[in-house]
């Protein structure tokens, strides 16, 4: 069977690229690939301590990569994260395992967040935060 596709800036020359793909014996067409949710899939982390912890989170609550949930969710560190408890910061560590524009996305209505996600209370937070942010300009905070 052969399958071709367009690749990166070749698409824009309309180059094609031809590639072989074979099936392992007695499949007639592609295997079905099982659905995995994509995120809320926690790491096994050593045991930290509350400040590790704290300390943990804020770093990955400023360095995500996408300027609107940097501000976003630093902005929601620098006020909330000093006065969380143990089982928030929990729960945020398991939001913190989405894709930064899903984060985005459910925390600003834009769309509708799983339940797993709306039902913790640190969510509801940060939701509250975005709604709360209007139209002002915003910066990182500093450390």
């Amino acid at each position: 069977m052969r399958i071709q596709q367009l690749f990166g800036l070749g698409a824009r020359y309309g180059v094609l690229r031809t590639a072989r793909v074979q099936f392992p014996r007695g499949l007639a067409s592609a295997p079905t690939i099982p659905a995995t949710p994509i995120g809320l899939q926690r790491k096994q982390r050593a045991p930290e301590d509350t400040h590790t912890m704290r300390r943990r989170l804020l770093y990955q609550m400023r360095k995500r990569g996408i300027l609107e949930t940097d501000l976003l969710l630093s902005t929601f560190a620098s006020q909330h994260l000093p006065t969380l408890s143990r089982d928030e910061m929990s729960d945020l560590d398991v939001l913190l395992s989405n894709i930064d524009w899903d984060i985005f996305y459910w925390a600003t209505n834009k769309t509708q967040a799983p339940k797993e996600v709306s039902d913790m209370p640190v969510f509801q937070k940060l939701k509250e935060h975005a709604a709360k942010r209007g139209s002002t300009i915003v910066r990182m905070p500093d450390l």
